[in-house]
């Protein structure tokens, strides 16, 4: 019905997977994301809700506000999205935690186009959405990786496997 008016929703990537701190109770993730509009039009993303698997578990779920415009014809953002593996959820102590894990992360971006049409229907409650989901191996133990900007160490993961967005709600 709407469809042929609507934008084709952003696309969404994991480059990689970062280990940014360990506690004796829980280690701390980030999930560095890439995000593209391959539209004419600029586009706003505006929320992620996502969750988090380790050993098939679901360990962590999130929300996090994305706070970008996404220029047209596109350009790549980066974006970080936070997650928290605590040791109990997955059956670990901080003396059992294997060397390498299995991951999934899925989610969902709500988004908007520019344009007084994307904002009457923003104004009508109707708020295109794409889901996204990726997979990998998380190195979990070892030497902490590169330092980051604000000091913290972290331990890339770059083996990701991304599925494609769906299409967007309401389509």
């Amino acid at each position: 019905m709407l469809t042929g008016c609507l934008s084709t929703p952003p696309s969404i990537s994991v480059d990689s997977v970062e280990v940014v701190s360990r506690s004796d109770q829980a280690m701390a993730l980030h999930y560095n994301l890439v995000l593209s509009n391959p539209n004419d039009q600029p586009i706003e993303p505006l929320e992620f809700t996502y969750s988090v698997s380790v050993a098939g578990r679901g360990v962590y779920q999130g929300r996090h506000a994305a706070e970008m415009t996404l220029d047209a014809a596109g350009q790549d953002r980066p974006l970080i999205l936070p997650a928290v593996i605590p040791y109990e959820r997955v059956g670990w102590t901080e003396r059992t935690i294997p060397e390498s894990e299995r991951w999934s992360l899925s989610g969902t971006l709500v988004y908007v186009s520019e344009g007084v049409f994307s904002e009457t229907l923003l104004d009508l409650g109707y708020r295109p959405s794409t889901g996204f989901s990726a997979s990998g191996t998380l190195n979990t133990v070892g030497q902490m990786g590169p330092t980051q900007d604000d000091g913290a160490s972290a331990q890339t993961d770059s083996s990701v496997q991304t599925a494609l967005s769906s299409p967007p709600a309401g389509s």
